[in-house]
């Protein structure tokens, strides 16, 4: 496909009013492309070039794209910095440029993704001496070539922010568009689906049955992405081989699963009536890590898949010494410990832990020691479908003893009154709360279900957890909050049933000065001169910002609300009351606590008791 081509699409995503017709574009391009380029076109879409967790960067910051964009138009740096300044996009200064070059190159070719893409892996696998000046050369071959729209997503593909908006369930969605006739063969899934139908008249069991033909689609490349996370990968295997080549997905050591996620109660009595006897473990609060072993190969991945191994050194010796096994994938919560007391530190300890340099130094100022709470393969044989007593009992043979790696602490019990005297103990300890796990569940990747239950302690006037929510927009602030350019943060929830982020509070309170300056930074780089098409609010901030950072906030409580529009019916919403910024989190923005999650504390606050 030639790259023009690809550049009036990802246009036309950029310029595209709605989610809706966001998938429709998605879906038209991905017919046209062939199984050599559609993991590619995938990568490139997101701003990427490789699956996330692999964690491949081009290695160009803005001052080298700058260059690289004076040196193929023939403008001066300054010039280039000067556009940015005015336009907030040096993508929509390369376009700008190509229209009106300096110069022209002596040589220059129509583009097409496999050239594009092939310079830009080579950008990001450049070392050594003279690396940088390579880098800006392969950069501005591109641009020599470039029309004007080309021009204009190739300089963003470097700094890894498009400003498309495409989240993972848009294109998921997209390939389920494509694929439902080729689920309509089956006759079996037909029958089985028209059975569900509730439809009375001929055309609207038509629409009812196309739309769960798509929805069962989607279900089916959602399945394997949880246990292969690489869209990429999965989109070629469906350009290729269609929805018969998922059959040949499997977890795979070094391919990090999407972890299974904790859903909340109120008190013990409530996760008693819901799944009976259960193990309950400490809820420790450190990293939540996965660990790969695959022979004397470790590599530790993040809750959002991010390769974290060369942070960790003693994680990886421990996995290579105490994991009994020649393959394994286990999962665990990392924490900080104090050796002089055996106390563990609080997340603000641990969390320095996380750092690209100073990594040996810190490791022994700070040793983690990892809590393992569950198994998902050992030697080829996938565990995920085996009940969670017997992954348990699995990983408890698979640990050997050391210094590194341990089981959670834990009690199986149906007894409430046992589990709150469980509870007090472990908040005693320093520790977050519980997690109740169902003895009989498997382990469901990527999804929150009952199968684990949170419960966390209550604090007086606030709601008992905080809520992760997505920065959406800005507005520049009053007084003496006009200097730093940001005075407060419009914030959403995600909507997992419609794949949109749903307004839910405007933040202004635990924002240190020196973060506001950080943030309208950040921000104002995903700045969008229109609402994103996957964003629903009512309330207009300032500046509207591309759904990509998360921050985590507390508050005293959800109230309904007239103007927000999360969980929106009958002309209300539901907002925090009173939110206050706690931290940064490096979420995912569909990672963030969803529209069901904030029902559900919605109902669960009106239970908790509250001493006066």
């Amino acid at each position: 496909m030639e790259f023009k081509k690809l550049a009036n699409y990802f246009q036309k995503i950029e310029n595209a009013s709605s989610r809706l017709d966001m998938t429709n574009i998605l879906a038209e391009l991905f017919a046209e492309a062939d199984a050599k380029e559609i993991g590619k076109i995938i990568y490139l879409s997101q701003g990427e070039l490789s699956a996330a967790y692999v964690g491949l960067e081009s290695g160009m910051g803005e001052s080298l794209i700058a260059e690289g964009v004076a040196k193929a138009n023939g403008y001066s740096k300054e010039d280039v910095e000067k556009g940015y300044k005015d336009l907030g996009d040096l993508g929509l200064v390369a376009e700008k440029l190509a229209g009106n070059k300096k110069q022209r190159a002596l040589f220059s070719s129509k583009l097409d993704v496999e050239k594009v893409f092939a310079n830009f892996y080579k950008i990001a696998n450049v070392e050594g001496g003279g690396s940088q000046q390579l880098k800006i050369k392969l950069f501005a071959e591109l641009l020599n070539s470039a029309s004007p729209v080309e021009a204009k997503f190739i300089a963003r593909i470097p700094a890894g922010n498009m400003r498309l908006g495409i989240g993972d369930p848009t294109i998921m969605d997209a390939f389920a568009i494509n694929l439902s006739d080729e689920l309509r063969k089956n006759k079996k899934v037909i029958v089985e689906l028209e059975s569900e139908l509730k439809e009375k008249k001929e055309e609207k069991r038509k629409t009812e049955l196309d739309r769960k033909i798509k929805f069962r689609v989607r279900a089916m490349i959602e399945e394997k992405y949880n246990i292969h996370s690489d869209l990429g990968e999965i989109a070629s295997i469906l350009k290729g081989k269609g929805l018969k080549g998922l059959e040949n997905v499997e977890i795979t050591p070094g391919i990090p699963i999407r972890p299974t996620l904790a859903e909340r109660l109120e008190s013990t009595e409530k996760i008693v009536e819901k799944i009976g006897k259960c193990l309950v473990e400490a809820k420790y609060d450190g990293f939540r890590f996965q660990v790969h072993k695959k022979g004397e190969e470790v590599t530790i991945f993040s809750r959002q898949s991010e390769n974290m191994t060369h942070m960790f050194p003693e994680i990886v010796e421990g996995a290579k010494k105490q994991i009994n096994s020649k393959s394994a994938i286990i999962e665990g919560e990392a924490l900080a410990l104090d050796e002089h007391t055996g106390q563990y530190f609080p997340f603000q300890v641990t969390i320095q832990r996380k750092r690209k340099y100073d990594i040996d130094e810190k490791a022994k100022e700070f040793p983690l020691k990892l809590f393992a709470f569950d198994v998902m393969m050992v030697d080829g044989k996938n565990l995920m479908d085996t009940a969670f007593e017997k992954r348990r009992a699995a990983l408890k043979k698979l640990i050997k003893k050391g210094d590194v790696i341990e089981l959670t602490d834990g009690i199986v019990s149906d007894n409430p009154k046992e589990i709150d005297e469980y509870f007090e103990t472990s908040i005693e300890k320093g520790l977050e709360g519980i997690i109740a796990k169902d003895l009989k569940a498997k382990y469901i990747a990527g999804a929150r279900k009952f199968a684990w239950i949170k419960l966390k302690r209550s604090y007086k006037g606030e709601l008992s957890d905080s809520v992760d929510v997505v920065i959406v927009g800005y507005f520049k602030g009053r007084g003496k909050r006009v200097q730093f350019g940001l005075g407060g943060l419009l914030t959403a929830v995600y909507d997992e049933d419609e794949d949109k982020f749903k307004s839910i509070a405007k933040v202004g309170t635990g924002i240190s000065e020196d973060k506001m300056v950080e943030l309208e930074k950040m921000l104002s780089k995903i700045s969008s001169s229109k609402k994103p098409a996957r964003v629903d609010s009512g309330i207009e901030p300032d500046i509207w910002v591309e759904p990509k950072y998360v921050i985590e906030v507390r508050a005293d409580e959800i109230t309904r609300s007239p103007t927000h529009t999360a969980g929106k019916k009958n002309d209300e919403g539901y907002a925090l009351r009173f939110p206050r910024m706690i931290s940064d989190r490096t979420k995912k923005p569909e990672e963030a606590t969803s529209v069901k999650e904030i029902l559900k504390m919605y109902k669960m606050q009106k239970h908790v008791q509250v001493e006066d």
